[in-house]
This record gives C-alpha cells, structure tokens and sequence, in this order.
C-alpha cells in the first residue's frame, strides 16, 4: 500500500473482490474526493461510473470511518481478485484509471 500526488497501490482482500470496492487507506484520502461524491472510472478504455462511499467500523476502537471506491464494473476485470496489486491513478481530466500492478 503506497500512495504518491496521483497514484494508490493496494493490495486487494477478498471481502472488497466481492463487494467491488477497492479501499482506500487514510493516508490516500487527500488523493480522493470526498465521500458521496461521483467518480469517472477508467478501465481500459471504458469509462465508468464509481463513487466514493465512507463506512463506520470499529474494528479497532474507537469508532472510525473506512472509505471505499466503488465501482460494480470492477468484478469480473483482469486483476481484480484477491491478494491482487492494483493502482488507481488520477488523470489529468480529474478522472481516475484502475491498472493492475504486475510483477
């Protein structure tokens, strides 16, 4: 899990496959709009669209927030499967592009 001025690696769980959301680590909030609001997905060269969803945890205390790209167009997508590396850049269109990360 890394996150630079435009790009977030993640390594995927299996639980965020199923519900095809990526989530997105606290320190790569700032690379994110904020919750609810709409995001342009890029796969390949499809355009879809996503959104950025805040859920409340307490798997450790106290009680937080985890965020989550979510996108239904991520199941079935080459690289989208459990203990998968992939990137989400943003693009100079404001948009954001999901990339597997190989090798």
């Amino acid at each position: 899990m890394s996150v630079s001025r435009s790009t977030y690696r993640h390594r995927l769980q299996a639980e965020d496959v199923r519900k095809s959301r990526i989530l997105i680590t606290k320190e790569a909030w700032k690379l994110f709009p904020d919750p609810g609001a709409p995001v342009a997905l890029r796969i390949g060269a499809r355009r879809f669209e996503a959104e950025i969803r805040a859920e409340r945890c307490t798997c450790v205390p106290p009680e937080h927030e985890h965020y989550h790209l979510v996108c239904p167009a991520l199941k079935g997508q080459s690289g989208f499967k459990n203990g998968a590396l992939v990137v989400i850049a943003k693009d100079s269109d404001g948009g954001y592009r999901f990339v597997e990360e190989r090798g």
